[in-house]
């Protein structure tokens, strides 16, 4: 018998084969500017750095949720935010997947290279660090035991599927991009937190691709 995790990752792969670009025009539509593609970045003669991320989907009590890590604070321009697990490529990286999993096991504690991994989301280029990120989600039967390393990772923040899903789940809300400089950008809000940027658009697509797998099936 398939597990509830597998047959999540089946429907996922469909979706993006199918619509994926469809998912990825329709994120860009949702933000209020258009952010450079890597190529046009690295044309531009941007010295590109390259990291991937994994963002795990699992069942609560019957819903599905997906986590994400609160940064630490450190003197760097994703201090403090709220992002989904992942890091910068290394040179003993096989791949980008090698990537994404190493990375997450060493912040989250948590090894999913045995969960159903399902690739689709669009490469993002995130400006002020130059980097361009490449997503995975990692679908898994069961909440997992986190571990996490706390010199990288404040607090883990587990966020329904369905509350991505809502019609006013995305919304401006006034983001100090800089020290004094404030700027209304497209956001989601759970438990006190403000979650934007790259990582609230790599959420807006998964959203996009998780109602036509999921919702629609």
């Amino acid at each position: 018998m398939q597990s509830p995790a597998y047959d999540v990752a089946e429907s996922l792969r469909k979706a993006f084969h199918v619509h994926g670009a469809t998912f990825s025009r329709e994120t860009d539509e949702r933000m209020p500017f258009q952010r450079p593609t890597p190529e046009a970045a690295e044309a531009q003669g941007v010295k590109l750095r390259h990291a991937a991320v994994a963002l795990p989907v699992f069942p609560i009590d019957g819903k599905w949720h997906v986590a994400l890590m609160k940064r630490t604070e450190y003197p760097g321009v994703h201090s403090g935010q709220i992002s989904i697990p992942g890091g910068e490529v290394e040179q003993e990286d096989v791949d980008r997947f090698d990537t994404a999993m190493r990375e997450f096991e060493e912040e989250m504690g948590v090894n999913l290279r045995q969960s159903h991994v399902v690739s689709g989301l669009s490469e993002r280029f995130i400006p002020p660090s130059r980097f361009v990120v490449t997503a995975f989600v990692a679908c898994l039967d069961h909440q997992p035991h986190w571990k996490v390393d706390p010199t990288e990772v404040a607090a883990v923040l587990t966020v329904p599927v369905e509350a991505l899903l809502a019609p006013d789940a995305l919304q401006p809300h006034s983001i100090e991009v800089k020290p004094g400089v404030k700027v209304a950008l497209p956001a989601y809000a759970w438990e006190g937190e403000v979650i934007w940027g790259a990582t609230a658009i790599m959420l807006t697509e998964f959203a996009l691709a998780w109602r036509e797998a999921v919702e629609r099936a």
